[in-house]
């Protein structure tokens, strides 16, 4: 009786370290293929920046010069530009896809009123994330 019992704690003990090394195996591998996507991934980086107004047919516009630049690996690249001003607050993006150590301009377009921006201060930015 008493030898059947030890045989069954040591299975156990054998079936919860099996477990416990699945589990620790299973979370290495998560964490090793999470810093392998992390590591492969582009790296955009806004290297110019510029806004101004202008026209456009008979609309009058505000334009914003991105240039981004790859720092990472090749990959697709959402850059995005805002304006706050003008009446408006208005969000455009566009994707791309940069090689390693490329650097494209893009420019996005805002229609504004004339006379609201004659009147009032247009601020913009941009930013761009790894897709």
């Amino acid at each position: 009786m008493m030898a059947q019992q030890k045989e069954r704690s040591k299975t156990i003990y054998i079936a919860i370290g099996i477990i416990v090394g699945i589990a620790l195996f299973t979370g290495a591998l998560l964490v090793y293929m999470n810093v392998q996507r992390a590591t492969s991934l582009p790296k955009p980086e806004i290297i110019m920046l510029n806004g101004y107004t202008g026209s456009q047919n008979l609309n009058y516009v505000f334009y914003v010069d991105v240039t981004v630049k790859n720092n990472g690996e090749e990959g697709y690249i959402k850059v995005y530009a805002e304006i706050n001003g003008a009446g408006k607050y208005e969000k455009q993006e566009q994707l791309l896809y940069l090689g390693k150590g490329q650097s494209q301009n893009l420019k996005f377009t805002f229609d504004i009123s004339f006379w609201n921006a004659l009147f009032s201060q247009i601020t913009y930015n941009a930013w761009a994330t790894p897709q």
